[in-house]
């Protein structure tokens, strides 16, 4: 999508009085909303603009290049997702050796962002599928530091014999793969082929997963679970 100005016809509504940051929250979640119904191409500058009532004048303001947009739906994103929290959670169960409870976290975490974010995840599926930059800069900014997290720390249980001998990145794409794969069928196709709850999937996903990779004597079964 370019950001371009185009002409308008017929006179704008009058927009209502938002301050600055509120503004700008605006036109994000609603360019999200635009996109992930209509795609990148069937979406307009001037589309975004008038579904908030103001001129395209008033989203350049805010954003001067697709670039800018695109990096503060990201932004947004990541703080409404506790994307940060999220983190340092997992890190902190790393540190305790919890196995489980970290799988259970990130597979929790996973499942969460697909049904509290559903607009989101339908709007990087376009991305994607058009090798969009923002599927780039999603990789970049959020996707790969938690991977290369998870494969360093899968890699680390190896060496200690908690986890059984094998490539530690394909243990990792096999649990966020099956989060992803549940969590899509159900939020973004409404495919619902199992008479279980998402925190049954979550227990039963990170069983699975653990018996998979643990070498059945090393690795750890916590308990805790990520609400």
């Amino acid at each position: 999508m370019q950001l371009q100005p185009n002409t308008v016809s017929g006179p704008l509504p009058s927009p209502r009085r938002l301050s600055s940051d509120d503004r700008r929250r605006q036109l994000i979640r609603t360019a999200v909303d635009l996109f992930s119904r209509h795609g990148f191409s069937g979406t307009r500058t001037k589309d975004i603009a008038a579904a908030c009532g103001v001129s395209e004048a008033i989203l350049f303001r805010h954003f001067a290049t697709k670039e800018d947009l695109y990096r503060a739906i990201l932004d947004d994103q990541q703080q409404e997702s506790g994307a940060d929290e999220w983190m340092v959670e997992m890190r902190a169960l790393a540190d305790k050796r919890d196995d489980a409870g970290l799988l259970r976290c990130l597979i929790s975490q996973i499942v969460k962002s697909f049904r509290e974010n559903t607009a989101f995840h339908r709007l990087m599926m376009f991305a994607a599928l058009d090798g969009h930059a923002l599927a780039d800069l999603f990789h970049e900014r959020m996707g790969l530091s938690t991977y290369e997290f998870l494969r360093g720390y899968v890699e680390r249980r190896q060496k200690e014999g908690a986890f059984r001998k094998g490539d530690p990145g394909a243990a990792v794409l096999c649990a966020i793969a099956a989060a992803k794969q549940y969590a899509s069928g159900k939020y973004l196709f409404g495919i619902k082929m199992l008479p279980l709850t998402d925190d049954a999937i979550v227990e039963q996903l990170t069983t699975m997963v653990l018996n998979g990779i643990g070498n059945g004597n090393g690795a750890r079964k916590g308990h805790g679970a990520r609400k």
